[in-house]
């Protein structure tokens, strides 16, 4: 797949005012920068590369912390005097992503301005690089007042495996200015514009093929006609709208059910159904109870995920195992035995399995993919009626850029179809995006490639980074319209629901208003993507359009109200005989 267009590159724009920034004094001791090194630990490195024209740093994570904090860097200050409450400060620097196995592709960090030795004054910011050089800038405002060795910069990377690199770093003092006159780094991307050509023609597909003109003949005894208006009401798309949640939360937050039911029909859990959690009995227990409550509110549920083939993903007893393929084998064979054989009937579809990109140790032990294609056999023949789909990262985040892998995806389901006789149903697509935002335009050609299988393709971890609300509404509404105007996309799960200390998903926020995320979706819901008319009856007949999905009708007959239901399915009649 090539790039026909550069505008499918992310475009960062950077507002900044180099008046100002030249009046900054910076306070970083640069000459100790070539010394810098990672907190205690085994977790990573820091070093100063050897080039004579500028001073380059490279950061990198070799192994995941259980807490980001564990591994990080502080600056060395040269500052001489206390500061004040309000006083501003600017981090700039230019920095570039090598290598990472976060799910966006790109490497994360977190910047913390310390006020004082209490982590409760910590002023803090993530940002993640792009594959390119690019300058970042990150202004701060002092909350209190805060002594000179009381100030520190601390940049933390104790993320997945990861490796970046950063240059003309500087932390400039600005005094009493305002923090809007600092410049601070502002991502846009192609397409966002309001009469966006791409946009029009996504609308014109998605009336093409997410709705259809219908009839409903109404009839009465004595074949009289209705003569009163009817109005007509969606109440739940026939498209998968959905969200990431955990089965704790379904059974305790009855919230949750309530909130979850405004516009979503699928669930998935985040981790109920990984093979850690379902080997605990106690967990097991709740995890089948929640499956029982969301199939009483007729909420689907996606199965997430069968084999996870990476050893830091399955219980402790498959590394112990590694040198017993036999055995790595029957263990697999049973674990999937298992859970499906408890959920049967239950899942709508499922995860057979889930980033083998980057996670090969069950192949390596076992010496081929077969381990994996037999997860795909075994599920299909003791649940068929449940749909098999695949799960990879890192397809359209990162720019939409990574050709290699999106090549490596296209190649590895055709493989399994090969070794499965086609048990392929549908393509797991995450959608971890970062700060190189994937413009819609890329978004679709990749759905494009994807559509050459012929398969369902599923937006199935929708999350982003980005912090700033108008971007991040913005962006999740046009990657939305995106994805459902392609006619092979089939559900759209955010991986996630209320806000969270993660912050990469609010559709609701801790107190439950919509969040950024949120306000994009239920805009739509409400407006673009909702079907909602009353109707005059013409010789006992209504005729309209409508996106796919079960409807109310209410009307009065006499001095009685009347209301029912009707569906329009793909492929369904479009004329419902409906009788009062």
């Amino acid at each position: 797949m090539k790039i026909r267009n550069l505008l499918y590159i992310l475009i960062l724009i950077i507002i900044s005012k180099p008046s100002l920034a030249q009046q900054g004094e910076d306070i970083i001791k640069q000459d100790r920068l070539q010394y810098l090194s990672p907190s205690e630990g085994p977790f990573g490195k820091v070093q100063k590369l050897e080039n004579e024209k500028e001073q380059i740093l490279e950061f990198e994570t070799t192994e995941q912390p259980q807490f980001i904090y564990k591994l990080s860097t502080r600056i060395p200050l040269k500052a001489k005097k206390d500061f004040k409450k309000d006083e501003v400060f600017l981090v700039s620097f230019m920095a570039k992503t090598l290598s990472s196995e976060i799910e966006t592709g790109e490497a994360r960090t977190h910047w913390i301005l310390k006020q004082s030795d209490s982590y409760k004054y910590n002023l803090e910011y993530t940002l993640s690089f792009s594959g390119e050089w690019k300058k970042y800038f990150i202004p701060f405002q002092l909350s209190k007042n805060t002594k000179a060795e009381e100030l520190g910069l601390v940049i933390q990377y104790g993320y997945r495996p990861q490796k970046f690199q950063i240059k003309d770093l500087k932390f400039e003092y600005f005094g009493n200015k305002s923090l809007e006159s600092l410049p601070k780094t502002q991502i846009t991307y192609a397409g966002m514009e309001d009469d966006a050509e791409w946009r029009k023609e996504a609308f014109e597909r998605i009336q093409e093929h997410r709705t259809t003109e219908f009839t409903l003949n109404f009839s009465k005894k004595g074949n009289a006609e209705i003569q009163n208006p009817v109005q007509i009401r969606l109440l739940n798309h026939d498209f998968s709208w959905g969200a990431a949640v955990g089965a704790d939360a379904i059974l305790e937050n009855p919230k949750m059910l309530e909130y979850l039911q405004k516009g979503f029909n699928k669930v998935v859990f985040e981790n109920d159904l990984k093979i850690k959690r379902w080997d605990v009995k106690r967990r097991l227990e709740i995890t089948l109870k929640a499956i029982e409550k969301l199939e009483e509110k007729g909420i689907k549920i996606k199965g997430h995920v069968l084999i996870w083939p990476g050893f830091r993903y399955l219980t402790d007893d498959y590394e112990q195992n590694q040198d017993d393929p036999q055995k790595i084998r029957e263990m697999i064979t049973s674990h999937v035995d298992d859970i499906i054989t408890q959920t049967k009937g239950n899942i709508d579809n499922w995860d057979v399995v889930n980033e083998v990109y980057t996670n090969k140790d069950l192949q390596n032990i076992t010496g081929s993919e077969d381990i994996l294609y037999d997860g795909f056999k075994i599920a299909n023949k003791l649940d068929p009626g449940t749909a098999l789909f695949t799960n990879e990262y890192g397809i359209i985040s990162k720019g939409g850029l990574d050709e290699q892998k999106q090549q490596w995806y296209y190649d590895f389901i055709k493989r399994i179809d090969e070794n499965t006789d086609g048990l392929v149903d549908g393509i797991g697509i995450q959608s971890h995006i970062g700060s190189d935002l994937t413009t819609p335009q890329k978004v679709l050609e990749i759905l494009d490639f994807y559509a050459q299988l012929d398969k369902k393709i599923s937006i199935s971890e929708f999350t982003m980074d980005i912090e700033d609300p108008e971007i991040r509404e913005k962006y999740t509404r046009d990657f939305i319209i995106a994805a459902f105007s392609h006619p092979n996309v089939s559900e759209f799960l955010f991986w996630g629901f209320q806000e969270n200390q993660k912050g990469k998903v609010d559709i609701f926020t801790k107190d439950w208003k919509p969040g950024a995320m949120g306000m994009a979706f239920y805009k739509l819901m409400a407006n673009e993507f909702n079907t909602t008319f009353v109707a005059e009856p013409k010789n006992g007949k209504i005729e309209g359009r409508g996106y796919y999905g079960t409807y109310e009708y209410v009307t009065i007959q006499g001095n009685k109200k009347v209301t029912g239901t009707f569906e329009l399915k793909p492929g369904g009649p479009k004329t419902i005989n409906i009788g009062l």
